[in-house]
């Protein structure tokens, strides 16, 4: 009777766990494929604001083409970004320009900041406009008119397509992350924190015992300001402490800041491999909220939400290149797509991924997946 009973827990255990399982790898409805028969390696990709295009970075040195992903073919081929390792690729709000900045290994044990080089580019004729190179971040403003660059403690504006320098602020100890709004009122940027603004945290204020961690605070962990993009005075500081912040991103409605960060190598305790997370930060009042997205990236990743903001995404890694999609109200993981999934028909069919992968959600809901010369298309069930 005790052995039944054992044999029926076991049985509704793994009918449980294979259930969860299956909520989480829906990975049935779903071709791979060369895109328009292009075999070439690449590295990133982004949907132009129209939704009717997409721009996928090249690596070793292939260039970046506009694909159109309704008929399947390349409408052109531009010669940028020409770094081995390839590119991470932004459009600018009116698809007048494609950002690209280099991808390398993230630097899990930094003795001195990141520094990448950018590229901007005129989307329709492929001119490289503007190459910014040792910079920490960059991105272009919504209007077009300008864009901005974290080099050293130095936050710059500059007029596009010229370059020339508008204005800039210092902000002390900045580190890798700079982000302005899509009202172009709030300019975001991480920075190691202070004495006072570590003691101020609530984790720590609060709690005598949590005083121990002042010290590591002060050396390995982050926090980020706000400033008003007009005057360049300080709004706030969010209250509270970060990993080390390598991406910051404003939701497309700019209610939100996301932030992604890895612990430092003398912070990390998850044996599961490079965890990071990305947190929402509730904007304009800046207030941290209870949102976050886990990923195992190797490199930095993807993250986007859909059309409708109801779905996020982010590249992860589970052997192979993984996409997670959360609910982006609640943080709750939906689908998982692992690129593991019928490798042996991708070998016949000379697909070949790497540990870089990108994503788009395209406007008829299915995804668009690439990692080396491999494009997967996924609908999520």
């Amino acid at each position: 009777m005790i052995l039944k009973q054992h044999i029926l827990f076991f049985s509704l255990f793994s009918l449980l766990i294979n259930w969860s399982v299956a909520q989480t790898n829906a990975n049935e409805e779903y071709k791979d494929f060369h895109m328009a028969g292009d075999k070439t390696y690449r590295s990133g990709m982004v949907l132009s604001p129209d939704g009717k295009t997409v721009a996928v970075a090249g690596a070793q040195g292939n260039p970046l083409f506009i694909y159109d992903w309704k008929t399947d073919k390349i409408i052109k081929k531009l010669e940028v970004g020409n770094w081995f390792a390839g590119a991470k690729v932004f459009y600018s709000s009116k698809a007048t320009y494609l950002l690209l900045q280099q991808i390398i290994a993230v630097n899990f044990a930094p003795n001195k900041k990141r520094e990448l080089a950018f590229e901007i580019v005129n989307a329709a004729t492929g001119e490289v406009v503007q190459k910014i190179d040792k910079a920490h971040a960059v991105q272009i403003a919504n209007s077009e008119l300008f864009y901005i660059v974290l080099r050293g403690n130095e936050v710059s504006l500059h007029e596009l397509p010229s370059g020339k320098k508008l204005n800039s602020f210092i902000v002390d100890n900045a580190t890798h992350s700079v982000a302005i709004s899509p009202d172009e009122n709030i300019i975001a940027v991480s920075h190691r924190p202070t004495l006072e603004q570590v003691k101020n945290v609530p984790t720590i204020r609060n709690d005598k015992k949590a005083k121990k961690a002042i010290k590591p605070a002060l050396k390995y962990r982050e926090m980020i300001s706000l400033y008003d993009a007009k005057s360049f005075q300080e709004i706030k500081t969010v209250n509270e402490l970060y990993d080390i912040v390598y991406q910051l991103q404003f939701s497309k409605d700019g209610k939100l800041l996301y932030n992604y960060s890895i612990p430092h190598i003398k912070m990390q305790t998850a044996s599961a491999g490079k965890q990071g997370y990305i947190y929402a930060i509730q904007m304009p009042d800046g207030e941290p909220t209870r949102i976050s997205f886990m990923t195992l990236a190797t490199f930095e990743p993807d993250f986007t939400e859909n059309e409708s903001g109801a779905l996020f995404g982010v590249m992860s890694t589970d052997g192979f290149p993984e996409l997670r999609i959360y609910n982006n109200l609640n943080g709750r993981l939906l689908y998982r797509f692992n690129m593991r999934q019928r490798l042996s028909d991708a070998f016949k069919k000379k697909m070949m991924g790497d540990n870089k992968a990108s994503f788009v959600f395209l406007p008829d809901g299915n995804i668009l997946m690439v990692s080396g010369n491999q494009t997967l298309l996924w609908k999520p069930q």
